[in-house]
Parts: structure tokens; C-alpha cells; sequence
């Protein structure tokens, strides 16, 4: 204990002589450590923490697809009827429909996520309920007005207690009966809080193409997913051939219900934790280069302890406290930028995508985040500290040896570890760009309507028997457009029941002239809009006309089309004119009257299709958004909607309130770009910083440790140019090299990004030529100082040396 005193003794007055250097290790440790802990615990929440249900690796989701096409859908009651009845490796299937529901009445009335489940739901899942009671059988087929609520509902209800209670529910008295645990989570459900049974009415129980409900199964003990995916496929197979109207070329998927909640968050996370992993690897070469080059500093020093009798284990011993003094202190910085990185991450997560991705609710510190970063750093003390101090004191008498340049094996390792910096450093660069471009070329994407930025929207929807018939729907929506219409500042004023970009409502059509199997029909996107939609959005009439007043009920029926729509029917004839049957709308049919320009109904990053457009007069709908086009802030209009809405029906609630600029920019389709794109950038910089620090510092070294060479050199007749040249030419000789082995690196790294990439292949040559050059110039800028040092070497350096 003495001695170990004794050596943390002198290692603080060693990081007191040296704050720099250790200050620099501090940080480099602390920081890189930090970065990584906070990917660490939020990948880990997401790819490693048990889902909070009984067995999940048992649990499956399930999808009906068009066969040859990429195309999920939920399925439809009387097709999950048949799943249960012939699909013997699983133990149980259910299903939930999401869904958007009202609570309250009056002033009191707020929009919460929510879902119908069928009564098995939570069991097949294994949640046991934590107060009250589950869903039965007869809780469906007798119709029966309950519901379950989730831990954050309940607490929010009369003090807390809410079981036994009686909430307003779309209008609709409900008895709350269970309450769910605390723990539980449905990515898939985003952050519902109400479930009631589902309840399937009799068109649902017979229609086959009415696909709204999602299913989930779990599979029988020792049954694998590869023999169920085959039971399953041989099942939609016969059914197929049982129900070639409605599943006619159609087929099932299952996967791992881990994978499904993921979704494409899997591909990002496991990018990032590449990225992670490359920046330590950049790190724990920079910690060798600053231990080695400390210890070369000190060779003089270690060779005078060894002549005075210090054994080569006494010098190691010593050397290696201090390495660990400035490594635990790192660990401890790493601890707090960990934590504070964390939260910084999911505060920077847009609400609209948080709710999708309930597992990072909770990440942050716990013991095996703490004990992987004190393992990391004990190793990283060990192997960086420990590693060059054996090699400088292998050979003590040369060390002290001031007349003798630095030995070519040392040289060679301290280059290898620059290029190899260099090499991940481009590698981490690439990936950046790709992602910086990608991201470009998503938010710079034709979207079809002009100025989002001035288009203020907003959700009113309606539900309780007051609004059950159309005729009630239609006439609170004529009058709130007419009053916000009115409203000062405003310049246009629209209702649709699907936000540009949102990607959902799809049907499937035929002409009436060309009909063809329901299983066969092409798939549109279908908006219900209402009011001057397609000239307060921009979006251009190309033939016929739009929507007009008279429009109703009492006249016939008419759809406007897309161009893209229009192109389809165009290879079959004519368009204008031409009759259409919806899946969504029954036997209706509806007259093409116009043709409007395309614009982005889906997902930004996903191919938008053709739509079709009805009027609410004519297709009623409960769940319309406001659009306006106005020069007013959102916050004066959401207090001029709500005093409209309140006027009309104080019940009903207003909520998402924004710009289309804004919910565009909060969507998942950009975060997943943006998220990636920001992380991998900052470490990027971090890494490319690094290694100019590591390249400046190690041609300076290699300048003091070589001024007798160029002192020689310049009295034998080198001029003070060919010196520059020399330490410049290593280093464009260890630019080209790092940059060469990174850009092979890159190619192979690259790939994992494929599933956020938007617009750009993983290998394009101009994202990688960027890079070459801007790694190859601060390369010569970071040892264009070191060169111009060299050249000033006089040479009575030589004379003095001797």
C-alpha cells in the first residue's frame, strides 16, 4: 500500500507538471465513452432489453402481402378465422385495430391513442392485468360498453382510481374494468391509452376485402418460425384457391414481433452502433499515440531510474498507475456525458415519433452500462498505457541515448496507427456524406403543393351519436370551414381526412367497363377533402375541373384523379368520364371529372400513389383536418379554431395544431435520416479532429526527434525545401494510404446504410471523391507546420548535439 501511494503520488504530480497531455486523455476518453454509452443504452433498450411480455421470442406478427410486391396489409375478421382454425403452430392468434378516440365531453373532451383488441389480446401477450380484470369472450358478442386503460390514463383519472369508473368514450358511456401494469408497451399501438373489445360488425364478418384488423401469435413450444411460415403459407394457399375474389395472389409473412415493433429503427440503430464501434477503435489509437509519445518523451528519465536500480516491473508498475489515474477519471466524465447524452437524444425525438418507439422511455444508466464502461476503460488503460511502456522500456540503453533518432520498428507502429485512424476516420466520413446527402435529397423532394411552411393544419373530429349520420358530418364541417374561411389573414380553406405525407387510406379500385378479382386490383390512396382543397394547397387542375358546391348527395357521384392515376386508366382509354368502383365505398360508383397534379400522399420517402379524390359532401367522413393558408402563427390560429369549434360543438377537441412544413419535418421518414445523419456527423468530426490532432503531433515528435538527421542533411548540402518535402511526402504517403484502406472499408460499412439511404447509392463515387480530397488536404494542412519547422533546423544543432 505504501508504494502504491508512493506511484499515485507522483502520477498526480505528473498530470500536474503535464495538464495538457492529460487533459487530452481525460477528454478523449470521456468523451468517446460518453458517445458510446449513450448509443450503447439506447440500442440496448431497443435490440437487447427483454420486451415486456411472457416468452417473446415466441411472438409473431403477421401480414397478408400481394405476392411479388414489397406490400403489407392487416387482414380482414372472417381471413383471421380462418388463420385460427387452420394454422396449427401457433398456441393462439389475436388481433387490435388502432385507432384515434375521444374521451370526455365538453370542455373536458381530448383525443388519445387507442385500440379495439380482441378479448385474447393481453393474454396472448402474457400482460397480466394489474387491477381489475381482462376482456371475456362475451365481451364482444354481447356488445358489452367496457374498456381497459393504460397505468398513465389511470393516474390521470379522478386521483388515480379508475377502475370501476365510467368514462365517455366516442360518445359513448364506457365501465372501466382493467387497468394495465405500468411496464406495459406496444410499439406497434404507439402510446395507446384505451382498449375496448373488438367488435365486428356483419359486413366485416363476411367482407374479405375489408383489411383493418393487425394480428399476432404465438408459437406452440418447440415449434420453429421456419415450419410455422411454411404451415402458414400452404394455409393462405388454400384459401387462396377458396377465395379467389378477395385472395386471389396473395400470400402471409410472420416475423419476430421484436422485428415489428423495431421496424426500420433496426437498420439505423445497428448503423450507429458500427459508427460507435469505429470511434473507439479511433480513440484507443489516439490514447496509443499519446501514451507512446509521452513515454518516448521520458525514455531519458526511465533509462536514469534503471541505472540507479529500478527493475524493469518497478518502471512498468509506475507506469501504469499513471495511465490509470487520468483513465478513471475519463470513466467518470464518461459517466456523465452518457447520461446527459442520453437524454439529450430523446429530447431531440419529435413527439409524433417518440410515441412509436416506447422502449427508449426508460434508457439510461444502470449497472451494466456502468460496468461496461469501467471495463472498457480498464482495458483501454491497460493495453494503451501498458502497451507502450514495454516497448520503450525494452531497450533502457538505447533510450537514453539522446544522439540516436527514433528506431524504425517504433516508427513504423506509431505511422501504422495515424493511417489506421485515417483509414476508420474516412470510413466514418463516407458514411456521413451518404447520410447528409440522403437526407438532402429527401427534404428537397417535389412534394406537389407549393409553400408548406404557410399551411397551417388542424384536427377536429367528431364522434358520440350525435354524429352518426352523415347529413351531421357534413354540416358541422361546412360550417367550421365557412368561419375559419372568414377568419382575418386567411387566404384559403380546405378539409382533408389524411395529412399530405401520412401515407395512410388505401383502396383498391376497378373501372366499371374493365372489372377484374378484388385480389387483383391495382391499390390508389383515397382522400376525402372538402372546401377549395386543391387551390389553397397549390395543387394544379391539369384537365376537367375540380369539386364544386353542388356536388352533394342528391347529385351523382364524381371523383377528381391524379396524374398518375390518370395515366393508369389512360393505358384502358380515356380518363375523364370514365366509372369507378372503390372497395372502401361499396357499390357507389364515381364519375371521373378531373385530373389534378400529383402530390406526396405517402411517407416522404416512399413512392406516393395514385389517389383518388371524393368530397366529404358526398362521402362523409369524421375525421377531417383543417388546412389553412394563412400568414397568421399557429398559435393565434389554434386559439381562433378552438373559440370556432367551441361555439359549434363545445365537445369536440382540437388538437395537432402546426404548420405542414412542420409535421413533414417531425415525420419518421425524415428522422430516420436526420437522427442517423446528426449522430454520425458529430462523430465523424470527433474522429476526423482526432486524427489531425494524432497527425500534427506525431510529424511534430518526428521533427524534434530528427533534428540532428536534418542538421546533417543541410551541412552535406540539402536545402530547407527538400526537408519540407520530406515530412509533407509522408504524410500525403500516409494520407493516400489511410485513404485508400478506408474507401475499401467504406464500400463494404456503407451497405448497412442502404435501408435509410434516400436517392443515392451506397457507393457513389462523387460522396467518396469529397472525402479523399478533404481527408488529403487537412492532412497536408495539419503537418504544414511541423514541415515549415523542419525546414528552419540550422545546423549547428549537429555541433551542439555532439
Amino acid at each position: 500500500m505504501d508504494v502504491l501511494s508512493q506511484d499515485l503520488r507522483v502520477a498526480l504530480r505528473r498530470i500536474q507538471r503535464a495538464p495538457a497531455l492529460a487533459t487530452a486523455i481525460v477528454l478523449t476518453i470521456g468523451l468517446g465513452l460518453g458517445a458510446a454509452a449513450a448509443i450503447f443504452m439506447t440500442s440496448d433498450a431497443a435490440l437487447v432489453e427483454p420486451l415486456p411480455y411472457a416468452e417473446p421470442q415466441r411472438l409473431v406478427h403477421l401480414w397478408e402481402v400481394r405476392a411479388g410486391t414489397a406490400e403489407r396489409s392487416p387482414t380482414s375478421y372472417p381471413t383471421l378465422l380462418d388463420w385460427r382454425s387452420r394454422a396449427k403452430s401457433f398456441s393462439g392468434l389475436e388481433a387490435y385495430d388502432p385507432t384515434n378516440i375521444t374521451v370526455g365531453m365538453g370542455d373536458e373532451a381530448r383525443m388519445l391513442r387507442g385500440a379495439r383488441v380482441t378479448a385474447g389480446f393481453f393474454r396472448l401477450l402474457g400482460v397480466r392485468i394489474s387491477a381489475g380484470r381482462d376482456f371475456l369472450d362475451e365481451d364482444a358478442t354481447t356488445g358489452a360498453a367496457v374498456a381497459i386503460v393504460s397505468d398513465r390514463f389511470a393516474r390521470s383519472v379522478a386521483g388515480g382510481i379508475a377502475l370501476d369508473q365510467t368514462v365517455v368514450i366516442n360518445g359513448t358511456s364506457q365501465h372501466i374494468v382493467g387497468v394495465l401494469p405500468h411496464a406495459f408497451h406496444f410499439a406497434l399501438l404507439q402510446n395507446a391509452d384505451v382498449f375496448v373489445p373488438l367488435i365486428a360488425g356483419e359486413q366485416a364478418r363476411e367482407d374479405r376485402s375489408q383489411r383493418s384488423i393487425y394480428v399476432i401469435g404465438r408459437l406452440r413450444d418447440r415449434v420453429p418460425l421456419t415450419a410455422a411460415r411454411a404451415e402458414f403459407s400452404a394455409a393462405m394457399s388454400v384459401l387462396a384457391s377458396e377465395h379467389p375474389d378477395a385472395l386471389a395472389g396473395r400470400t402471409a409473412i410472420a416475423v419476430p414481433l421484436r422485428d415489428a415493433l423495431l421496424g426500420n429503427m433496426k437498420p439505423i440503430l445497428a448503423s450507429l452502433l458500427v459508427a460507435v464501434a469505429i470511434l473507439l477503435v479511433i480513440m484507443g489509437a489516439n490514447l496509443a499515440l499519446l501514451m507512446l509519445t509521452r513515454y518516448i518523451e521520458r525514455a531519458p528519465e526511465l533509462a536514469m531510474r534503471s541505472a540507479l536500480g529500478a527493475t524493469r516491473a518497478r518502471l512498468l508498475r509506475q507506469l501504469l498507475v499513471e495511465s490509470l489515474v487520468p483513465s478513471v477519471l475519463g470513466a467518470a466524465l464518461a459517466l456523465v456525458v452518457g447520461q446527459m447524452t442520453t437524454r439529450g437524444l430523446l429530447a431531440a425525438i419529435p413527439e409524433g415519433v417518440r410515441i412509436g418507439v416506447p422502449y427508449l422511455t426508460d434508457a439510461g444508466l444502470d449497472g451494466r452500462v456502468i460496468g461496461v464502461i469501467v471495463g472498457v476503460t480498464t482495458v483501454l488503460a491497460v493495453g494503451f498505457g501498458l502497451g507502450p511502456a514495454l516497448l520503450i522500456t525494452r531497450d533502457r540503453e538505447r533510450a537514453g541515448d539522446a544522439r540516436a533518432t527514433l528506431a524504425r520498428g517504433r516508427r513504423r507502429l506509431r505511422r501504422g496507427l495515424v493511417a489506421a485512424q485515417l483509414a476508420l476516420t474516412v470510413v466514418l466520413l463516407v458514411s456521413s456524406g451518404l447520410l447528409v446527402v440522403s437526407f438532402s435529397n429527401l427534404v428537397r423532394r417535389e412534394v406537389g403543393f407549393r409553400d408548406p411552411e404557410g399551411l397551417v393544419t388542424a384536427r377536429a373530429p367528431l364522434s358520440g351519436r350525435r354524429y352518426e349520420e352523415p347529413v351531421a358530418q357534413r354540416q358541422f364541417y361546412e360550417a367550421l370551414l365557412a368561419r375559419s374561411a372568414a377568419l382575418p389573414g386567411v387566404r384559403g380553406a380546405a378539409l382533408i381526412d389524411e395529412v399530405p405525407g401520412g401515407g395512410e387510406g388505401i383502396t383498391t379500385f376497378e373501372p366499371v367497363d374493365r372489372p377484374r378479382l378484388r385480389s387483383m386490383q391495382p391499390r390508389a390512396a383515397l382522400r376525402i377533402v372538402g372546401g377549395e382543397y386543391f387551390a389553397t394547397l397549390g395543387i394544379p387542375i391539369v384537365r376537367g375541373r375540380a369539386f364544386e358546391p353542388h356536388d352533394r348527395t342528391d347529385t351523382p357521384p364524381v371523383a377528381v384523379v391524379s396524374a398518375s392515376f390518370a395515366k393508369l386508366l389512360g393505358q384502358e382509354g380515356a380518363t375523364l368520364g370514365r366509372r369507378l368502383l372503390l372497395a372502401a365505398t361499396g357499390q357507389a360508383e364515381w364519375q371521373v371529372v378531373g385530373v389534378v397534379g400529383d402530390a406526396q400522399v405517402a411517407p416522404l420517402d416512399a413512392d406516393s400513389p395514385p389517389v383518388v379524390y371524393l368530397s366529404h359532401l358526398q362521402a362523409a367522413e369524421n375525421r377531417m383536418m383543417l388546412v389553412l393558408r394563412t400568414e397568421l402563427g399557429v398559435a393565434s390560429v389554434t386559439n381562433q379554431i378552438r373559440g370556432i369549434v367551441k361555439t359549434l360543438d363545445a365537445g369536440i377537441p382540437v388538437y395537432a395544431v402546426t404548420t405542414l412544413d412542420q409535421q413533414l419535418s417531425d415525420s419518421k421518414a425524415v428522422f430516420i435520416r436526420r437522427f442517423p445523419m446528426m449522430l454520425c456527423g458529430v462523430f465523424a468530426a470527433a474522429a476526423l479532429a482526432l486524427t489531425l490532432v494524432a497527425l500534427y503531433a506525431i510529424c511534430m515528435h518526428e521533427v524534434l526527434t530528427r533534428r540532428r538527421e536534418f542538421g546533417i542533411r543541410l551541412a552535406l548540402g540539402g536545402s530547407p525545401g527538400s526537408i519540407r518535402r520530406l515530412i509533407l511526402n509522408d504524410a500525403m504517403l500516409l494520407g493516400a494510404t489511410g485513404i485508400g484502406v478506408g474507401g475499401i472499408v467504406a464500400t463494404v460499412v456503407s451497405r448497412s446504410l442502404r435501408a435509410v439511404l434516400f436517392g443515392i447509392t451506397a457507393t457513389d463515387w462523387r460522396v467518396y471523391g469529397v472525402v479523399a480530397a478533404g481527408v488529403l488536404v487537412s492532412a497536408v494542412l495539419a503537418t504544414l507546420g511541423p514541415a515549415l519547422r523542419a525546414g528552419s533546423v540550422h545546423p549547428s544543432v549537429v555541433m551542439r548535439v555532439e
